[in-house]
């Protein structure tokens, strides 16, 4: 029973996703999330169960009545008509819940939908149709996390990075450490990109390296190219080559780790880029 416990930081985060964090555990908790990336994937864990557990919840809410109660409703024989007596005075009743009221109600739906996502993201033993759908949702969403991870630090000037490239040895053991991940830093001059350091980061509550690279061939900003990679598998451990938006995605995937090139839509040497890489990771 222990093991199912949930532990003090884990309750912690639980009330700071729920807004019921007081102001200075807010600031100790944004703190804590921006210095630790385990705390940063833990958060992440918790704020996607508890969205799935509201998602299903709602979904709850909105099936349909089986059709054998709404035959059984059309088919009930009508009540007796009640015999009035004379002079009964009739009730005159309206359910008017006061604000309070009103208040507990939302509170306990809200209590409701949360719990069923704090269950979900935290204990293993849940229905399989949970299981399951935890398990699409997972899948489709850190594609989504990394992409919106490029999209915002690939315009950064002076914070591209997180450690810049001139500390290797670093780098290495910070996202070896953090990831999972064992991985070399490629040498990828010879496609003109020229590497500037790294970042750490969740994407579907998993943490994620990425090694970030710059290329500038004179026609207009330079292009920010970024090899990713994680433990999260892609659904059927398939490799994915897609555009998102102005995002290209070409994916391939080791039995240890999943690896990706993030870069423009508009860069036509991502497949190339990504063959060198898997040769020199």
């Amino acid at each position: 029973m222990n093991a199912l416990q949930p532990s003090p930081l884990e309750l912690r985060l639980s009330a700071y996703i729920d807004g019921q964090a007081d102001e200075q555990e807010r600031h100790d908790l944004e703190a804590l999330l921006v210095n630790d990336p385990q705390a940063r994937a833990l958060h992440e864990v918790l704020k996607r169960g508890a969205d799935l557990g509201r998602r299903v919840f709602d979904d709850m809410l909105k099936e349909p009545v089986p059709l054998d109660l709404v035959r059984g409703i059309k088919n009930a024989p009508l009540p007796r008509k009640a015999v009035r007596l004379p002079h009964a005075p009739r009730p005159n009743f309206a359910f008017k819940p006061s604000a309070p009221q009103f208040l507990g109600v939302c509170l306990a739906l809200f209590l409701v939908g949360g719990g069923i996502g704090y269950v979900v993201g935290t204990n293993p033993i849940v229905p399989e149709q949970l299981r399951f759908s935890a398990a699409s949702a997972s899948n489709r969403d850190w594609l989504d996390d990394i992409v919106a991870h490029y999209r915002l630090y690939s315009r950064q000037t002076n914070h591209l990075t997180e450690i810049p490239a001139d500390r290797p040895a670093d780098i290495l053991e910070w996202l070896t450490t953090n990831t999972g991940v064992s991985f070399r830093i490629p040498d990828l001059s010879v496609s003109g990109l020229t590497f500037q350091g790294a970042r750490l980061f969740a994407a579907g509550g998993v943490p994620v390296g990425q090694l970030i690279y710059r290329r500038n061939d004179g026609d207009g900003d330079p292009d920010v190219i970024a090899i990713t990679f994680t433990k999260t598998r892609p659904e059927g451990n398939r490799s994915i080559e897609e555009i998102r938006n102005d995002t290209g995605l070409v994916t391939w995937v080791s039995p240890l780790a999943t690896y990706m090139i993030v870069g423009p839509s508009s860069a036509a040497d991502l497949d190339d880029i990504a063959a060198k890489a898997a040769g020199l990771l």
